[in-house]
């Protein structure tokens, strides 16, 4: 290749020379030998995962290899210390059932053809008694304290570079007439709890949270990242990073309502398990009309010096506050109800709702077309409605018309406003009296 070059490329003066030449040909077969070696490898990596998923019986997905972990932790830990699935129910005791379940569920990506179905994930679980009590606060001047049982979790997560990330879902599921309340935060202090959502899990409900997890970089990570920063800079960063630390512990705080009621109503403990009637009126007007508990709970004052009240007697107390205030809302929705219905006929007094009826002598004729505008006749329509009236009673045509009582008229269903009322009947009957034509051409005494 090299005298091919000498022959083609003189020495001398000329747009290339010969060492140039040779430098060209020697990088392009450098790079045909790089090539090479590349297709070269990819071909036995090709080989060598054919032969693996031949020995497997199948291409392995994320679904496949967090079976074989569940199955490998299963020989690895101990009994007790094993990961679980994060699926717990939420209960008062071991003699009371579950009001419903709390759980995070992972939506698994299998093979191609095959469906995806949502799993509890598997957490390594470290729980305590709880010693002292946590808090997490309400608004700018209300802060509730807890206590109970708590857990720790630790999830490891399997990731294919090609696979996209898992979707993982806060899943809360209620039972026929049981209630809770779900919030989910997270952990600021050892003390301190700060939720960033609520909701009441209800009489069969189900709730489902999407999660959106991050990553943060690792220690060796983090320290080449900020290598070359000044060191303000890199204070700063490293002050910002434990905040990350710090307060992205994800926390779930489950609160059952039936406990906290027998307390905010003075009640014994256990004693709203089997009041599924009244628990459910309570919680209705504790949740959509805001009623405070103190119009609804036993006073206890006053009962220390007579040995007190039995849990028959207190429940009773709290149900008659119960009726007593249903009935008030009762009656104020009657009297909106009322307030709106005079507020429309008073903007509309000739309209539906506030009509007259004729008949002759008190009867309870009413005329189809007044019915169906539902609102007072006068001039044409009166004069139309009095012909009508003549042809029912069977007067012939052109005989005089016999003195009768006088026509009576009945505003039905609308007495407000009284003076609009009584301008509408008289003027049907001004209207009703001059459309009717005269038998005769002498003048006539109109009463």
């Amino acid at each position: 290749r090299h005298s091919a070059l000498r022959q083609s490329f003189p020495e001398g003066g000329g747009a290339g020379t010969e060492a140039e030449a040779r430098l060209v040909a020697t990088v392009t077969h450098c790079f045909q030998v790089c090539g090479q070696w590349a297709e070269a490898l990819d071909y036995l990596e090709h080989l060598l995962r054919k032969q693996l998923a031949a020995a497997i019986g199948k291409e392995v997905s994320p679904a496949d290899f967090a079976e074989y972990m569940c199955f490998h932790n299963r020989k690895l830990f101990a009994d007790g210390y094993s990961p679980s699935p994060f699926c717990f129910p939420v209960r008062r005791s071991e003699h009371h059932s579950p009001e419903g379940t709390v759980s995070i569920e992972e939506q698994v990506v299998r093979g191609s053809g095959e469906p995806s179905i949502s799993s509890p994930i598997s957490t390594l679980v470290a729980r305590s008694a709880g010693q002292h009590p946590m808090q997490f606060p309400l608004g700018a001047s209300t802060t509730v304290s807890f206590a109970g049982d708590r857990y720790l979790h630790a999830w490891l997560a399997h990731q294919f570079s090609t696979q996209p990330a898992p979707k993982v879902s806060l899943v809360s599921r209620a039972r026929q007439f049981s209630s809770m309340i779900v919030l989910v935060g997270r952990i600021a202090s050892a003390t301190v709890f700060e939720p960033k959502h609520a909701a009441i899990v209800q009489n069969k409900d189900e709730l489902s949270i999407p999660l959106e997890l991050s990553t943060i970089p690792t220690p060796k990570e983090f320290k080449d990242a900020i290598e070359s920063l000044s060191p303000e800079q890199q204070a700063f960063a490293k002050a910002f990073r434990a905040m990350q630390l710090e307060s992205t512990l994800f926390g779930i705080l489950v609160v059952q309502i039936k406990p906290q009621l027998e307390k905010v109503l003075n009640l014994p403990e256990n004693s709203l398990t089997k009041e599924i009637k009244l628990t459910q009126e309570l919680m209705q007007l504790f949740i959509k009309y805001q009623i405070p508990s103190d119009l609804l709970s036993f006073d206890t004052e006053g009962l220390e010096m007579v040995g007190g009240a039995s849990t028959v007697e207190r429940l009773e107390a709290v149900r008659s506050h119960v009726a007593a205030m249903q009935a008030m809302i009762d009656k104020a929705k009657n009297e909106e109800v009322e307030e709106r219905r005079r507020e429309a006929v008073y903007d509309n007094p000739f309209g539906k709702g506030g009509g007259c009826s004729w008949g002759d002598d008190g009867s309870d004729m009413m005329m189809d077309s007044f019915a169906a505008g539902g609102g007072c006749m006068g001039g044409m329509a009166g004069g139309m409605a009095r012909s009508a009236l003549k042809k029912r009673s069977g007067a012939p045509r052109g005989s005089a018309p016999a003195p009768a009582a006088p026509m009576m008229m009945r505003c039905a269903a609308a007495p407000p406003p009284p003076p609009a009322a009584a301008m509408c009947c008289e003027v049907s009957l001004s209207a009703a009296a001059a459309a009717a034509p005269p038998p005769s051409p002498q003048p006539q005494q109109q009463q």
